[in-house]
């Protein structure tokens, strides 16, 4: 199959994705309508929007080092397709476990549930781009990029896990991590060779 095909797909599933997030942010409820109880009930929802800034984010990051991931592949084989498809499984999932933490707050399992899809989220990531480069099938001219790059690459596989199961006991410290996690992947990379896992 043409790469263009791939990644034209799977730009389209990225977006359903992170525009879905927004349907999950709950409008407050209000038992009496009037200007003054819609700013209130505004101002106590603003932490519920924690879960919906930190999916898009890693939405996006996602989308991002996909996109510089494909940018270095001369052709996609039938493992390449599959493993995809797995990324675009759990990417298409994200906004149902951020409504859940949007609606019901950090209560531990609506963080670790949150958790596992974004530990799911970046080990689908981490075996499309492992097997991309173990495969054989980036142009000849890719440099295999830096050891910060490398970093940064096993502290999501690492980190993410750790939070989720910290969530369990401490289900706002896990928030914050994933929200820290998703802040960190956006600082850029020293390079963008190497196809960086969140």
């Amino acid at each position: 199959m043409n790469k263009a095909r791939v990644e034209s797909f799977s730009d389209g599933v990225f977006a359903f994705a992170i525009t879905l997030l927004v349907l999950g942010v709950p409008i407050p409820d209000l038992v009496i309508v009037n200007d003054q109880q819609i700013r209130i009930g505004l101002v106590k929802s603003l932490h519920q929007l924690l879960p919906f800034i930190t999916s898009f984010a890693t939405i996006g990051i996602i989308w991002l080092n996909h996109h510089a991931m494909f940018h270095t592949v001369a052709r996609v084989d039938h493992g390449a397709l599959i493993l995809n498809l797995l990324l675009l499984l759990v990417v298409s999932f994200i906004p149902f476990p951020t409504a859940v933490l949007g609606r019901y707050g950090a209560l531990p399992f609506s963080a670790f549930f949150y958790g596992c899809v974004l530990t799911a989220l970046g080990t689908t990531y981490s075996l499309l781009s492992f097997y991309i480069l173990k495969s054989g099938l980036r142009r000849e001219e890719t440099p295999n990029g830096s050891s910060w790059d490398r970093l940064r690459n096993a502290l999501g596989a690492a980190i993410y896990p750790i939070a989720t199961v910290l969530s369990l006991r401490h289900p706002r410290v896990g928030v914050t991590i994933y929200f820290l996690l998703a802040a960190f992947y956006l600082l850029p990379a020293r390079s963008f060779a190497i196809n960086r896992a969140v």
